[in-house]
């Protein structure tokens, strides 16, 4: 599409057979490479297909636009112009295709994606020509990290690919959480076409983490994925991974030992009690607790408590005898909590019950049952007088002696994890679509908080520092954010001035001999090196130091050889300077001869062409004087139609004003008589009145009959003064319709003038249409005289050539 006056319009029309586009991208400004999903590369040239440049995206390695003709060996591994179509191209390849994803165009070149976890990288040669310098894989040693057998996945597909702006680093996206890049130019890239993708920043978890563990005694926590089923223990100081496990089976809890050595893991099949070695877990001992959700350390470490099924069974870490078996749940089991003398746990479950567990006498000591609410999550003081929990009412519920004593609403949704520092001073909770929630301590009728958002989905659990200054969180979205937390002081546990983190680790006494005996062995097989290298140095030298004066010796003599030849050449140059010169005079008076001859036939042309645009200029008056006739006499057959419609509607309202009059008339004539008429009647009354008055009494009832009956016509004589009002009424209506339907005839009138003026417009247009035109003749002979000189130097520039070849040959 281009804009063509602030509106989008199509740019060519590409004819071809019904292909899926993948991805595309302005190669020029007059150029678009587009790939389809049969790994497939075109080209549209100025809105139209090339069908001449059309590439098989995994074997081009050279994109030559100049190139017509295709290369129909299969074995030749250059550019592959075909003019078939895809569907006839495509049944040629028998091997599996992939489509062609992320182009991406830069100053150098432009790269692509096409195959399993390929990127294809085109160096810009010449502005018509692109010759593949490099192709990038990611390693398969990278796939360690996401499975013991390293084999192609659809989640190491590319998803997107971009370039620094110094153009020295390309980096790319998979489906996996992870960034991976490589260096574009340099020596190494030039030895090794094909180069590995390194990763950037720590190996990350892909799909979602479903527990966390933090460490007392190193900077260190452990995390476990779900999907990819590895364990990976993280620094929280350096910010990087320092051990990564993959296992066959899933994984559902770890938990990490203060002292960073063991580990408990709670696998699908078995418990497992591990040792942390300097690069690997041992196992230590194994538990038949199947699907452990929950497991945890004591704060001291001697106690580790886990859930099997709806009973939380707490063992001894040191002889790992099951000191007690803690029953009471009739729900799932969701989050375990120990004080910090770890006499007391409590945990919470899908029932709504908190229960309170003596470690002591391993009876349950407290309990709080909300059957409204199902309990996610919960974290006990130091002392474990204080139970606070949080549940799908999205409610802080603060826990003591058995009753709810506060009951507080947060962010209004469902609350998911919390935790407690050490100094029983901050509250961290989270719940929503990854929300974080600081807590101010202790908990008022009203909340007071603050809320952070980092992660993308529900936050799965989070993890204090033995010092309160780190907290870390883990979601769903497989992110894990790592929080610096800031005034702190004050709120945060006071440790000893000679506390430091333990850099101490284990390893097997097998392993420690294997590599003292790898040491010893590389130190004498170092040793033999040199001895062996200084021996093939000093053998090296005295062969070099021989060919050295060979090639010096050679170098003498074809110095001597080129100056001679160089002589020869000199005298012969001169010669043929000489003769050129001679065929530049010969050449330069049959061209001022052409040159007068082409001057002559252009002058023949140029009064031809002066008398055709005379006559056509001549028609051009006709035309313009025919359309002027034609114009009047439009306007004086409106003009005329237009007088007549004048008079027409003048006579006919002088014929309704003359209606109007007499019925006027007539009105004010019917208007007397019934005055006349009214006077008449009342003095026949009087009179009438004063005869009965003289008369006598008897008659005084046949009077008032007569009386009723004169009312009655006077009645009659109203109602008809009232039709003649109503009469009068309408003619004035009448009147007023009259008026409209004139207006609307001067509207009428309104409107041809309009059109009298839009013709007068239409007239102008057409002037300027021709002065265009006249424009443009002149243009194209001006344009056809610079040709006409341009051919007439390439057809000197041809002969030219042309005797100069003659000369060569002879």
């Amino acid at each position: 599409m281009n804009v063509s006056e602030t509106v989008w319009r199509q740019w060519g029309w590409c004819k071809a057979e019904n292909i899926n586009i993948t991805s595309c991208m302005w190669l020029t400004a007059d150029r678009i490479l587009f790939g389809t999903d049969n790994s497939i590369i075109m080209m549209v040239e100025n809105g139209e297909l090339r069908q001449n440049c059309i590439f098989r995206a995994t074997e081009v390695t050279e994109m030559s636009l100049k190139k017509v003709e295709a290369e129909t060996e299969e074995g030749d591994k250059t550019s592959t112009s075909s003019k078939q179509d895809t569907t006839s191209e495509s049944t040629d390849f028998i091997e599996e295709s992939y489509p062609v994803t992320c182009f991406v165009n830069f100053a150098k070149g432009f790269a692509f994606a096409c195959g399993p976890g390929y990127v294809h990288m085109f160096e810009k040669e010449t502005p018509h020509n692109w010759r593949k310098r490099n192709l990038f894989r990611i390693s398969k040693k990278s796939y360690k990290h996401t499975r013991e057998n390293p084999m192609w996945s659809p989640l190491d597909a590319i998803q997107h690919i971009t370039i620094d702006p110094s153009q020295e680093t390309l980096l790319i996206t998979t489906l996996r959480k992870q960034l991976y890049y490589v260096k574009l130019f340099g020596q190494h890239m030039i030895q090794n076409p094909e180069i590995a993708f390194t990763e950037l920043g720590p190996a990350m978890h892909y799909g979602r983490i479903n527990s966390l563990s933090m460490c007392a005694w190193k900077p260190i926590f452990m995390t476990s994925g779900e999907q990819d089923k590895s364990i990976r223990i993280w620094n929280y100081m350096t910010d990087d991974v320092e051990m990564i496990k993959l296992y066959q089976e899933e994984i559902h809890c770890v938990s990490l030992h203060p002292t960073g050595l063991f580990s408990i893991v709670g696998f699908s099949d078995k418990l497992r009690f591990m040792v942390v070695l300097i690069d690997d877990f041992e196992v230590m001992r194994e538990f038949p607790i199947r699907n452990c959700k929950q497991a945890k350390f004591s704060t001291n470490g001697h106690l580790f408590a886990a859930v099997n099924g709806q009973v939380v069974q707490v063992f001894s870490s040191v002889s790992f005898q099951n000191v007690f078996n803690l029953k009471g749940h009739n729900g799932r089991i969701t989050s375990l909590a120990w004080s910090a003398n770890d006499l007391t746990l409590v945990s919470c479950g899908t029932e709504g019950a908190v229960y309170e567990w003596s470690m002591s006498s391993g009876q349950r000591v407290g309990e709080v049952i909300l059957k409204t609410n199902q309990f996610k999550a919960c974290a006990v003081n130091s002392i474990g007088k204080t139970t606070y929990g949080v549940g799908t009412d999205g409610e802080i519920k603060e826990i003591g002696s058995n009753t709810i004593r506060r009951n507080i609403g947060l962010i209004g949704c469902a609350l998911d994890t919390i935790v407690l520092s050490r100094s029983d001073m901050m509250l961290f909770i989270t719940g929503g679509e990854g929300g974080v929630t600081s807590v101010q301590l202790p908990l008022l009728d009203k909340a007071i908080f603050n809320e952070f958002h980092m992660h993308n989905k529900k936050v799965t659990s989070i993890a204090l520092a033995y010092d309160d200054q780190t907290l870390v969180s883990v979601a769903e979205d497989a992110s894990i954010c790592i929080w610096r937390l800031t005034n702190a002081d004050g709120k945060a546990i006071a440790l000893d001035k000679d506390f430091a983190h333990s850099k101490e680790i284990l390893i097997s006494k097998k392993d420690l001999q294997e590599k003292i005996n790898s040491i010893n062995l590389l130190s004498t097989r170092m040793s033999e090196l040199e001895t062996e290298h200084t021996y093939q140095l000093r053998q090296a030298e005295a062969t070099q130091a021989e060919k050295l004066k060979e090639v010096h010796e050679g170098y003498c003599a074809a110095i001597e050889e080129l100056k001679e030849k160089n002589e020869n050449m000199e005298s012969e140059h001169t010669h043929e300077i000489g003769m050129i010169q001679q065929d530049i005079a010969k050449l330069r008076s049959g061209h001022e001869r052409t040159l007068q001859g082409l001057e002559a036939d252009f002058n023949i042309r140029l009064i031809s062409e002066y008398d055709r645009y005379q006559s056509l200029e001549d028609k051009t008056a006709r035309m313009r004087k025919d359309y002027e006739q034609r114009l009047e006499e439009l306007a004086e057959s409106k003009r005329h139609a237009l007088r007549e419609m004048n008079n027409m509607f003048e006579t006919r309202l002088e014929e309704k004003d003359l209606l109007l009059q007499e019925l006027q008339e007539q009105a004010d004539m019917e208007k007397r008589e019934h005055e006349t008429i009214k006077s008449s009647i009342e003095e026949d009354a009087d009179r009438e009145i004063i005869e009965i008055k003289t008369a006598y009494e008897a008659q005084l009832k046949e009077e008032k009959d007569a009386n009723v009956r004169l009312k009655g016509e006077t009645g009659l004589m109203k109602k008809k003064l009232i039709s003649a009002n109503k009469e009068i009424d309408e003619f004035k209506h009448q009147v007023t319709q009259l008026k409209a339907e004139h207006k609307q005839f001067q509207k009428v009138i309104s409107t041809l003038e309009r059109d009298v003026a839009d013709l007068k417009k239409e007239i102008s247009e057409r002037d300027n249409t021709i002065q265009d035109k006249e424009k443009r003749i002149y243009e194209l002979k001006r344009k056809k005289q610079e040709l006409e000189k341009y051919k007439f130097v390439l057809n000197f520039k041809i002969t030219e050539l042309k005797n100069q070849n003659l000369k060569l040959v002879s």
